[in-house]
């Protein structure tokens, strides 16, 4: 199949210099069927998703996605990479999602819509749900953390990094309070990214990629942590559309998920504030990047197949 990419960029909601540059994946002379818009983790960008986008496009579908402000293509001369703002950049990376949304319904206002946030990327997409819920028909979530009783404590210490080295400081400190533990439970660990994926290949590109291997800003570990303490409030919750279609997957030796036991903690919230269709897949011995993970052609094939069964329960035309 053919598959036509572009890339280009529109204005973050950030204002001032700041350009998003986004990516669309589109088969061409294909029967079109949807759109699958991808959020992006933490420390990567959107053409690391390519594969799975490619295998989308072969079944029909138009892929999209934008690099988040501070990662891959989209830092500002006046930027760097792991950097948002000063003030409320965790929500300038909602509206920025948001943007990309409207920019690709316009061109295609008669497509199913579906968005996919990975890890940071999903808190991202569960507060695009609050806000932007009802210009899309569901929502599939990787790798997203739940709550951590330390999170009020670890935006205390953001601040005061930022209050005593600036917003742009890197912290190995901080660094090692969010991510210090995640390979634990690994035997023989040759990477600290070794907790991403079992895949030796990915990890070791990972591990050489400086658009990937570096450290937060103390103002964008401080937006992290907003990140994941309001996505996972009840009230936000509660914000969701209640016929959002949702399905979350995991991988039960994922830190970043508390393997298994936060997302089970996430589906019952969203279960407990009304939501009528909710899916979770569970994937034994994976690890946090499931679209990079040495089973990755079973979560592409459960992923294509939620969607397959969303599109059944639409209205046809």
């Amino acid at each position: 199949m053919d598959i036509r990419f572009t890339q280009n960029i529109y204005p973050s909601a950030a204002g001032g210099d700041a350009k998003i540059s986004y990516y669309v994946l589109f088969p061409v002379g294909a029967e079109l069927r949807g759109i699958v818009q991808i959020s992006h983790g933490m420390c990567e960008y959107f053409t690391r998703y390519t594969a799975f986008a490619k295998y989308l496009c072969s079944l029909g579908y138009i892929v999209c996605g934008n690099d988040h402000l501070g990662h891959g293509s989209s830092v500002p001369p006046s930027g760097t990479l792991g950097f948002f703002g000063h003030h409320h950049g965790w929500s300038v990376l909602i509206d920025d999602v948001a943007k990309l949304t409207d920019k690709m319904k316009k061109r295609w206002p008669e497509l199913p819509y579906f968005l996919l946030g990975h890890s940071m990327g999903s808190m991202v997409a569960r507060l695009y749900l609050t806000r932007y819920g009802q210009k899309i028909d569901g929502c599939i979530l990787s790798g997203s953390p739940a709550a951590h009783t330390v999170t009020p404590l670890a935006i205390q210490i953001a601040n005061s990094a930022i209050r005593t080295h600036g917003p742009l400081y890197r912290s190995c400190m901080i660094n090692n309070l969010v991510f210090g533990r995640y390979n634990a439970r690994i035997p023989n660990c040759q990477s600290p990214f070794d907790w991403l994926t079992r895949d030796r290949a990915v990890v070791s590109l990972y591990q050489s990629d400086a658009k990937c291997n570096f450290i937060f800003t103390a103002a964008g570990f401080r937006d992290l942590f907003y990140l994941e303490q309001n996505c996972n409030r009840m009230q936000s919750i509660k914000k969701t559309p209640v016929n959002m279609p949702l399905l979350f997957v995991s991988g039960d030796a994922d830190p970043a998920g508390n393997y298994g036991l936060g997302v089970r903690k996430i589906a019952a919230a969203y279960r407990a504030a009304g939501c009528q269709d909710l899916d979770v897949i569970f994937y034994k011995g994976s690890r946090h990047e499931l679209l990079n993970e040495l089973n990755k052609e079973q979560v592409y094939g459960d992923i294509s197949r939620w969607l397959e069964k969303q599109l059944r329960r639409l209205p046809k035309g």
